[in-house]
C-alpha cells in the first residue's frame, strides 16, 4: 500500500490506527471500535506484537502493526492508508517528559505526512501554566496538544479525569489499622471527576462517528464527580470494611517519599482548584452506558478485594 493509498469509499470500513492498543486506554478504544466492523477496521499499533493482549485483539479482528514512536519510518509505514488515528502517549514507563513529547510529535508528523484525516488525542491542560507548578505527566500531553492544534489536520482532543482503575495501584485504599482503610487522594474537601477507562472507548467511537460535530474541539470527559468522603461511603457500601477520608493536603503529599509525589500533588492541586473542566452531560451523550463509580465498583468487587487483601498494615503511614 503506497503513501497515496485510498482511505476507502464512504461505504467501506475506515481504518483507524490506535496507538497504545495493548495498554488500558488504547485497548479500550480498540475494543470499542472492533464492535463496529461495518464502519471501522482497527490497526493496533504496538511495540509488542506478540504479547497476549495483541493476540486477543487480533482474534477480534484487529490488524497488529509494530511501530517505534522514535522511528519515523516505522510510524509512516504504520499509518499508511489510515483514515484516523487515536493517539495516546505514555509518561510513566520511563518518566521522561521530553521523550514523551518527541514521540507524540513524531506520531503527529507521520499522520500528517500520510494524509490522515482526523486525529483523536489524549491531551491535557498545562498544569505549569495554570498553577505555576511542574506536572511532567500532564504537561507533556499539553505540549503535544498544543503542537497538534498548529499542524492543520482535523483533531479532537479528549481530556480525561481520574480513572477508577487507579484504585488498583498507587491510589488503592491504604490499610491504616485492622479493618480500616484510607482513601489516599490529596484533594481535601474538593470533588474530582472520575471515569472507567473502558467507558472512554465508546466515547471515541462516537467522536469518529460524527467528525464534523467534534472537529477541532477539546472535550473533557467524566462519568462521576466525588469527594473522598463520597468515595469512602461507596467503598464501605460494597466492601465490609471501614473506609475513611484523611483529607490529605497537596503540600503534604508532595513531600511523600516516592519519585512521583511532586507531579501527582500538582495534578491533584489542578483538580482541587477546579481548573480541569470535565463534562458529565457530554460524556453521557457520547456514551449513554458510562458507569458511575458506584456501579463500577459493584462489578469490580473481586478485584478490589484482592488488592486490599495484599495490603500491609500501616503502609499508608510508612509511605509518608
Amino acid at each position: 500500500m503506497g503513501s497515496g493509498a485510498s482511505h476507502g469509499s464512504s461505504d467501506e470500513p475506515k481504518t483507524i490506527a490506535v496507538f497504545g492498543a495493548t495498554g488500558l486506554l488504547g485497548g479500550a478504544v480498540a475494543r470499542a471500535l472492533l464492535k463496529d466492523p461495518t464502519n471501522y477496521r482497527v490497526r493496533a499499533i504496538t511495540r509488542k506484537p506478540n504479547n497476549d493482549k495483541a493476540r486477543k485483539l487480533a482474534e477480534k479482528g484487529a490488524v497488529i502493526v509494530t511501530a517505534n514512536m522514535n522511528d519515523m519510518e516505522s510510524l509512516e509505514k504504520a499509518l499508511d492508508g489510515a483514515y484516523a488515528v487515536f493517539l495516546t502517549t505514555h509518561y510513566w514507563e520511563e518518566r521522561n517528559k521530553e521523550k514523551e513529547i518527541v514521540r507524540g510529535l513524531n506520531a503527529i508528523d507521520a499522520a500528517v505526512k500520510q494524509n490522515v484525516k482526523h486525529i483523536v488525542l489524549n491531551g491535557s491542560e498545562s498544569v505549569r501554566k495554570l498553577i505555576g507548578k511542574e506536572c511532567n505527566n500532564l504537561d507533556s500531553k499539553a505540549a503535544i496538544e498544543e503542537y497538534l492544534k498548529e499542524v492543520g489536520v482535523t483533531y479532537t482532543i479528549i481530556r480525561l479525569p481520574f480513572w477508577y482503575e487507579n484504585f488498583y495501584g498507587i491510589f488503592r485504599p491504604h490499610k491504616i489499622k485492622h479493618g480500616v482503610y484510607a482513601i489516599p487522594l490529596p484533594i481535601e474537601d474538593a470533588a474530582i471527576d472520575m471515569i472507567c477507562v473502558k467507558d472512554i472507548g465508546p466515547c471515541v467511537v462516537s467522536i469518529l462517528d460524527s467528525p464534523k460535530q467534534y472537529k477541532n474541539k477539546t472535550i473533557g470527559l467524566s462519568a462521576d464527580r466525588m469527594t473522598t468522603v463520597d468515595m469512602a461511603h461507596v467503598f464501605s457500601k460494597h466492601i465490609d470494611k471501614q473506609f475513611i477520608s484523611p483529607k490529605i493536603r497537596t503540600k503534604d503529599y508532595e513531600k511523600f517519599n516516592f519519585p512521583e509525589a511532586r507531579d501527582l500533588a500538582a495534578m491533584f492541586e489542578l483538580y482541587q482548584k477546579n481548573l480541569a473542566h470535565r463534562d458529565i452531560r457530554l460524556t453521557k451523550k457520547l456514551n449513554p452506558h458510562v458507569r458511575t463509580f458506584d456501579k463500577w465498583l459493584e462489578r469490580k468487587l473481586y478485584k478490589l478485594e484482592e488488592v486490599l487483601a495484599g495490603d500491609k498494615d500501616n503502609e499508608f503511614e510508612h509511605q509518608k
